[in-house]
Order: C-alpha cells, then sequence, then structure tokens
C-alpha cells in the first residue's frame, strides 16, 4: 500500500507543479507565450488531476474492507465430490496458481506479466493446504472463490474478476474438496503489491472490482452437451474475459489484446474446433497466451456443450 500511496502523491505534486505553471503563463506579457503555455499545462494539470482523483478511488476499493458475510455451506468430500473438484481445479485453478500449469498449486507468476504494464505484485498464491487456505474455514474459501474477498475482508483483484466465480455452488464445493485434501507443499510468493497504476485502471472501473453485498445461490444447468450447458462452461472458462463481452476481441487495457474469434466459431464444425484447439495445444504460437491445454483438458461433454454454445453464439 506505502508504494501505492507514494505513486498518488507524485501524481498530486505534479498536478500542483502543472496548476503553477497555468498560473503563471496566464500572466505572460507575449500573447503567445500566454496562450500556448496556459493550453498545454492546463491541459497537464487536468489529466494528473484526472489521474490523482482515479488513483485515490482505485486505491480505497483495492484495501478497503468489504463486509460480504460468509454462507452457511458443507463440504461432504466424497470421493467423487473430490474427483469433480480435482477436475475443475486442473481445467481452472491451474492456469494461474501454478508455474507449469500441472499439480501442486504452490503459486504462479506475477500476472501483471500478461498485461505488458507495471501494475506491481499480482502473484497468484500456494493454494495447496500448506499456503493461505490453511488458515480460512470452507466458508471463507467459498466466499473467495464466489466473490474474490479474502479472509481479511479485501477483495483479490484477479479472483474478483475472472472465470472461477461462475461456478455453481456444487462445482464451488467441489473445489474446495479438492483442495483440502490435495498435498500440501512449502512455497512462498510475494505479497500483494499493486502500484499506482494499477489503482488508476480499478478506480476507472477497466478492472472491476464488483463485489456483492451477498451470496447468492448459483446453479448449473444438468451437464448435457447442450448450449444451455455450454454457456455455463463458457461463464467459467472466462471466455469472454479475454475476448471481450462480444467475442470479438475488443477488450480494455490492461488486458493484452485477443482475436475476434465470431467468425471462426460461426463457421466451423464441432471437428474442426476440436482439431484446432489440439494444435494450438502441441505447437503453441510463440508468444500466445491463451490457455489451449486448460480448454483442451475439459471432458468430452463439457468440450461439445462449449462448442455448441460458441458455435450458436457466434451466430446470431
Amino acid at each position: 500500500m506505502f508504494g501505492t500511496i507514494m505513486g498518488l502523491l507524485i501524481f498530486v505534486l505534479v498536478t500542483a507543479l502543472f496548476g503553477w505553471l497555468t498560473r503563471k503563463a496566464w500572466g505572460a506579457g507575449r500573447a503567445w507565450i500566454k496562450w500556448i503555455g496556459v493550453i498545454l499545462a492546463g491541459l497537464f494539470t487536468l489529466i494528473f488531476a484526472l489521474l490523482s482523483v482515479l488513483g485515490t478511488v482505485g486505491t480505497y476499493k483495492l484495501f478497503r474492507s468489504y463486509n460480504v458475510p460468509v454462507p452457511r455451506i458443507t463440504v461432504d468430500g466424497t470421493p467423487e465430490q473430490i474427483a469433480r473438484g480435482e477436475h475443475l481445479a486442473d481445467v481452472l485453478c491451474a492456469t494461474c496458481h501454478s508455474l507449469d500449469g500441472e499439480f501442486p498449486m504452490t503459486g504462479g507468476k506475477n500476472m501483471s506479466e500478461d498485461a505488458g504494464m507495471p501494475l506491481g505484485d499480482l502473484y497468484a498464491p500456494n493454494i495447496t493446504p500448506a499456503g493461505d487456505i490453511a488458515e480460512m474455514s470452507d466458508a471463507e474459501l467459498f466466499r473467495l472463490i464466489r466473490t474474490g474477498v479474502n479472509e481479511e475482508g479485501r477483495a483479490t483483484t484477479m479472483t474478483a474478476v475472472m472465470g472461477p466465480r461462475s461456478l455453481s455452488d456444487e462445482d464451488t464445493l467441489a473445489v474446495i474438496a479438492f483442495l483440502r485434501q490435495s498435498s500440501a507443499v512449502e512455497e512462498e510468493k510475494p505479497p500483494f503489491k499493486p502500484t499506482v497504476l494499477l489503482a488508476v485502471f480499478v478506480g476507472a472501473g477497466l478492472i472491476p472490482l464488483d463485489v456483492p453485498s451477498s451470496i447468492d445461490v448459483v446453479s448449473a444447468p444438468p451437464k448435457a452437451a447442450t448450449v444451455e450447458y455450454g454457456e455455463y462452461v463458457a461463464a467459467y472458462m472466462d471466455c469472454r474475459g479475454c475476448h471481450g463481452s462480444n467475442l470479438d476481441g475488443v477488450v480494455p487495457p490492461p488486458y493484452p489484446p485477443a482475436p475476434n474469434i465470431r467468425p471462426l466459431l460461426s463457421t466451423w464444425t464441432k471437428d474442426q474446433f476440436a482439431s484446432n484447439v489440439q494444435g494450438h495445444v502441441s505447437a503453441p504460437k510463440p508468444g500466445d497466451i491463451m490457455v489451449w491445454k486448460y480448454l483442451a483438458r475439459l471432458d468430452e461433454v463439457e468440450f461439445e456443450a462449449l462448442y455448441l454454445y460458441l458455435h450458436y453464439f457466434t451466430k446470431q
């Protein structure tokens, strides 16, 4: 938090400097110096004033306490529930919480690297039983997955906006059941240290921390190769998080640019979809951050349902 506050102070000082320069330019004797100075210095004053306001709002959102009550839940820990949780963790959690995308999930890389911007230390933490989840109750862990709010009441930046929060209650409990009995591996990642740039993005709403005031019940459609179940899969796989709300590649910064997948998915057959996914898994393109191998880990029903939904949606 200290670094973010220092960044805000710099913005405020620069705003004051350009404000002073604007005032000095207004008093200049020559008209051309006066008006050029007022316009340029005044413009920079407004820009840095706006950055100061957005950074202040974003810092408040990042470090404030969110009073979201924990739910009343029971994790049965049956073999079937653990198996389902292991599958979902393999598809979803390992993407960020492991350096190689495999178990054990001892923590990932600095996620600000994917954005290509100095957003700070945003490391996905160790979520084996040796990590922070050891100090959390099942209810607190459920709240974290669903809302992004951790045991301290703070909104964790990426969990608050990514696909796992779209999981149904049943699937969320399954993930918790798997995490509780997974192998405990000691490894510590750097703590959360956002820069003022991240605070500006949050303050501007480009990284929305839309933390709900309560946790609602979320149900999934029956698991089957249907458009309805495919929509559920697309939600927890966070297809729109990368490709935009319309899947046309239009995404705001700081997210990296993504391709427009509408033309392809509206014409591909299921076999072409499967072939392209598997082709990228075996021979990824340089710099490709698409989670192809995780998409390929979906089971047959999930994969076909996802194709049906994406094909249907992109033809609209």
